[in-house]
């Protein structure tokens, strides 16, 4: 396979975040920067709401608290297992969530040892986990546990101009480090979303009808344009990706084993025709490679890809 430089998570929140201050849990460093902004601590298992949020001492003990406290630019650091489904306002802009473990998972019999974000115990049905309204969120080290007819994350766009006629626009996410798994659909795009960056995240056992890992289920405002999704891992989904997208890049991602007919489509979702110009390039394809699996769509290009008749060289037909 080609051999594509790749920057590391560390060195791209190095790149284009402010350097004013290292984040630790238990003397470990979780981020190498912060930005320009307050830090709020979310810990489920000994946080009080009625707590300041500003330390792990003074932790609370909800998501909603903690982004009812923030303001643009802050972080969140998150350490338990949230189980909440919340919309975040359009006006909270640059907002950035780490999880604090080691690794994005879930708690194990009660212990501590977690970043997770699941469904509450009595869900509300077709209920995100979190609603995004705002541009540039950003997301690191968490497990979504998605909800069986929702999605993990739900990036929500519309057509009205400037947030005091009530704009949504969830452009310029970023997902870093992440995992989603078990559930309808990872990262929804409802209504256009564009230039996201989606990197070293796994989405796993998305499964029911019409489940992904990534999915646009609306273009009404726009296409979306400009997503990166860099080195990532697909496997056991329903399709990978089912999404409509022009000048974006999918690069260096594993598409494993899928369960339906689609692995990855981004020409006919939602609606048939939308989307081209993609550059599909230096992945793993499992499956046949062809159109039933990969449908080529219009202007995309498709050569540079592995599978196990090889090296591709042209679109799936």
């Amino acid at each position: 396979m080609p051999n594509y430089p790749r920057r590391s998570i560390r060195n791209q929140v190095v790149d284009h975040l402010e350097v004013i201050d290292s984040l630790t849990y238990g003397g470990r460093e979780i981020a190498p920067s912060l930005p320009p902004g307050n830090v709020h601590y979310v810990d489920t298992f000994n946080g009080t709401d009625t707590n300041t949020g500003k330390n792990w001492d003074k932790s609370v003990a909800t998501m909603a608290t903690a982004i009812a406290h923030a303001d643009p630019y802050d972080t969140i650091v998150l350490k338990g297992d949230v189980r909440e489904e919340l919309t975040a306002s359009h006006e909270l802009f640059d907002i950035t969530i780490i999880g604090a473990g080691t690794r994005p998972r879930h708690a194990n019999s009660g212990y501590e040892g977690a970043s997770v974000w699941r469904p509450p115990a009595s869900p509300t049905t077709a209920t995100p986990l979190l609603k995004v309204r705002a541009q540039g969120w950003r997301f690191r080290n968490i497990l979504f546990d998605c909800p069986v007819d929702a999605a993990g994350v739900y990036l929500e766009r519309n057509a009205v101009d400037g947030v005091a006629n009530g704009e949504y626009d969830a452009s310029h996410a970023e997902f870093l480090g992440c995992r989603f798994e078990s559930g309808l659909v990872g990262i929804q795009n409802a209504g256009g979303a564009g230039f996201v960056n989606v990197e070293d995240c796994r989405f796993y056992r998305l499964s029911g009808a019409g489940a992904a890992g990534i999915k646009c289920t609306s273009t009404a405002a726009a296409i979306p344009l400009n997503w990166q999704v860099r080195n990532n891992h697909f496997a056991h989904n329903a399709s990978h990706i089912l999404s409509s997208m022009s000048y974006s890049e999918i690069i260096d991602n594993i598409f494993g084993r899928f369960t339906a007919t689609l692995a990855v489509d981004l020409y006919n979702q939602p609606s048939v025709g939308q989307g081209e110009y993609n550059i599909i390039t230096s992945n793993y394809l499992s499956g046949s490679y062809g159109a039933a699996a990969y449908p080529a769509g219009s202007n995309n290009e498709w050569a540079g890809n592995q599978n196990v008749a090889g090296i591709t060289t042209a679109d799936p037909t």
